[in-house]
């Protein structure tokens, strides 16, 4: 065979050695948008307070805005955080408590914005008849809650605002699942349970449920955090998020009946429940200085009671307030 004359022979390398380029530079360009094209998985808690994401799915923003998205259910915003930090989850709602905790214990990640305030999200259900009227009498009781979350924060706040001394209080770890009939069979004397669950718990007790609650002790925010495994090169991701939330926000606004039906029948509420929970709630897509106070006021309650062990963190450092700020700047409000 004979050989191709070597001014061709070169000419050939040159090619193959520019479509090498050619492939590598290709590769290269398309390679951090393929990554940013894959859905992030969002561990959602199936409670009234997810509500933005929810319409956000429903109304078909996230595929407006191109945010690929992916909700998976989980019971509470703990265990959607521990799923998170499993790696099982890119994405998460949760409340402080759980991000204090797993601060407090070096986990890292990155809170995106806060989605919902409440004040009245956990409630102490009991039984007529019981004696328990006031947080006060609680004292010596068994009281079932959610250990490590909200409820169980909010449980201690009633007490010593009652002056009443946590400790004195037989605190029983109790499941979601488990919450409701615990307290029917008389195995805890109450509850201190967020909502469903508290709506649940009167619906089993029906008149003879009595719930004691106080709306100026405490405001909770419930936010959505990013896996510190995704930060990097997710920024165009997480501010087509921060997009749709937005546009979910202002539906529930102007449409809040619609929105709130659509609570409803993801969740299987019926409408005297939906009524009930939604008295309490307001959402609003921001990241304000609010959130680091309740952030260090419940890492000094947990570590002041040896719910937790650690260093105080700087949770400055655990804010991630730049998809927000290239979509909403006025929401940001964060001294840096």
């Amino acid at each position: 065979m004979s050989r191709a004359p070597p001014a061709a022979r070169s000419r050939l390398r040159l090619a193959r050695v520019a479509s090498l380029i050619g492939w590598l530079l290709c590769a290269i360009a398309s390679g951090p948008a393929a990554a940013a094209a894959d859905p992030l998985v969002m561990a959602v808690a199936r409670l009234p307070l997810s509500l933005p994401l929810y319409v956000a799915e429903a109304r078909g923003f996230l595929s407006a805005e191109d945010a690929p998205v992916r909700i998976v259910d989980c019971d509470y915003g703990r265990r959607c955080l521990e799923r998170l930090l499993a790696g099982g989850a890119d994405l998460a709602t949760v409340a402080v408590l759980p991000l204090v905790d797993s601060a407090l214990r070096g986990e890292r990640f990155g809170v995106l914005a806060t989605i919902a305030t409440t004040r009245n999200d956990t409630k102490i259900v009991t039984r007529r008849g019981s004696g328990i009227d006031a947080a006060a009498a609680l004292v010596g009781r068994r009281v079932g809650t959610f250990v490590g979350t909200s409820a169980q924060y909010l449980l201690d706040l009633s007490l010593l605002a009652a002056g009443v001394d946590p400790a004195t209080v037989q605190v029983r770890a109790l499941q979601p699942a488990d919450a409701v009939g615990a307290l029917r069979a008389r195995e805890v004397d109450a509850l201190a349970v967020f909502e469903p669950y508290a709506w649940q718990a009167m619906q089993a007790l029906g008149s003879q449920a009595q719930v004691i609650t106080d709306r100026r002790l405490h405001v909770e925010p419930w936010s959505i955090v990013v896996s510190a495994r995704v930060l990097p090169g997710r920024d165009a991701q997480l501010r087509a998020l921060c997009r749709a939330l937005d546009r979910a926000m202002r539906f529930i606004a102007e449409q809040p009946d619609e929105a709130w039906a659509i609570l409803g029948r993801r969740l299987g509420y019926d409408a005297a429940a939906v009524a009930a929970m939604r008295r309490d709630i307001d959402f609003a897509l921001e990241l304000r200085q609010s959130l680091l106070t309740s952030l260090e006021g419940q890492a000094r309650w947990a570590l002041r009671g040896g719910h937790a062990r650690g260093t105080m963190p700087n949770f400055l450092d655990y804010l991630v307030p730049g998809p927000l700020e290239a979509v909403r700047p006025d929401a940001v409000t964060v001294v840096r």
